[in-house]
């Protein structure tokens, strides 16, 4: 049941974040990923160790996200006053994301293969999702967009799950 609560929260949390930014409301898309975040450090048997890996998924997000904007692949709804640096509301998802990694996500620990392939190819329908919402702008073609999106996580998503191993809150 724990893993089914903590897809749905994660979902919930990426719906919220993506449509309040998409609607102008950065608050409540901040507000929506972090909701994830709080509420999985309060049930978490290790919230001291779970912390380490969501602040660490935010810095990979940080990277990845400004990497993705720095290239011109992607911009998104309710931007920084610095063009460089990824919307927070866009951060509190990383962070949201990684609430997964040590519960529905944490049978991914010994497959870094697949992960590798998972980021690759799941990350892209997400973002093109997340157009669709209005949560973002993928650049033209996009098709070349996506492919850069599927390589920057198939970078990411392994790199997530092997901080996940080494910083298992749920353990």
């Amino acid at each position: 049941m724990r893993v089914v609560l903590n897809i749905a929260a994660f979902y919930a949390g990426w719906f919220g974040s993506v449509l309040a930014a998409a609607n102008g409301w950065r608050w409540a898309a901040i507000v929506a990923g972090l909701a994830v975040v709080v509420v999985h450090l309060i049930i978490d048997e290790r919230p001291q160790t779970e912390l380490k890996l969501i602040a660490a998924a935010g810095l990979v997000g940080l990277l990845a996200e400004g990497l993705l904007m720095k290239l011109g692949f992607a911009t998104y709804a309710l931007p920084e006053a610095n063009p460089a640096v990824p919307p927070v509301w866009l951060l509190a998802l990383w962070m949201a994301f990684a609430t997964t990694m040590n519960v529905s996500l944490g049978w991914l620990k010994d497959r870094l293969g697949l992960a590798a392939i998972l980021g690759l190819a799941a990350a892209p329908p997400s973002y093109f999702a997340g157009e669709k919402l209005g949560g973002m702008q993928l650049a033209e073609p996009q098709l070349l967009s996506l492919a850069a999106i599927g390589l920057v996580w198939a970078v990411s998503f392994p790199l997530l799950v092997a901080l996940a191993r080494r910083w298992d809150g749920d353990r």
